[in-house]
């Protein structure tokens, strides 16, 4: 399984930067339940966790089609992780 980069990104724009008021074991249990769609780091690591748990294709296209669905407008409010993974994968087929 390659763990995909910043660089294997599609989109651009993303926050460089980490909330500094997110503490480390704060930051631990919200990630889990939720994800910032606009942090890089976490975008990344939704990416790369759903291509692990869904075993789609490991490959630079599907990262990528994983970070696009994040992007779908039917997500736009949404951010628990549950939901943003389930809904992704029962499109995956479909678009």
């Amino acid at each position: 399984m390659a763990d995909f980069t910043k660089e294997d990104l599609a989109f651009t724009g993303y926050s460089q930067t980490i909330n500094a008021e997110d503490y480390p074991k704060t930051i631990e249990v919200l990630d889990r339940i939720y994800v910032n769609k606009t942090e890089e780091l976490e975008v990344i690591h939704f990416c790369n966790q759903f291509l692990k748990k869904y075993k789609v294709p490991q490959t630079k296209a599907s990262f990528q089609k994983a970070e696009s669905f994040l992007q779908h407008p039917s997500l736009e409010n949404e951010i628990y992780r549950n939901q943003l993974s389930d809904w992704i994968a029962s499109n995956w087929i479909k678009m």
